[in-house]
């Protein structure tokens, strides 16, 4: 899907997930499972944004991650 597919997908799956048992956090990854490697290897939580996947994706496609908190 698009950045902004998966941006919608994530933001409606938060407000979901809101109440949920345990916590959740939802990351925006690139598709490809090279580049999401490379990505989740650059990954922290303090140095996350919705928009840091875009430097790893070599093909303009994106995925949801659901992270334990």
């Amino acid at each position: 899907m698009t950045y902004e597919e998966a941006l919608k997908e994530k933001l409606e799956t938060e407000k979901e997930l809101k109440y949920g048992q345990p916590p959740v956090k939802l990351i925006v990854a690139p598709e490809l499972q090279s580049d999401q490697e490379e990505f989740m290897a650059f990954y922290t939580e303090e140095n996350y944004n919705d928009q840091l996947c875009l430097l790893f994706s070599s093909d303009d496609q994106y995925t949801v991650l659901i992270s334990l908190k």
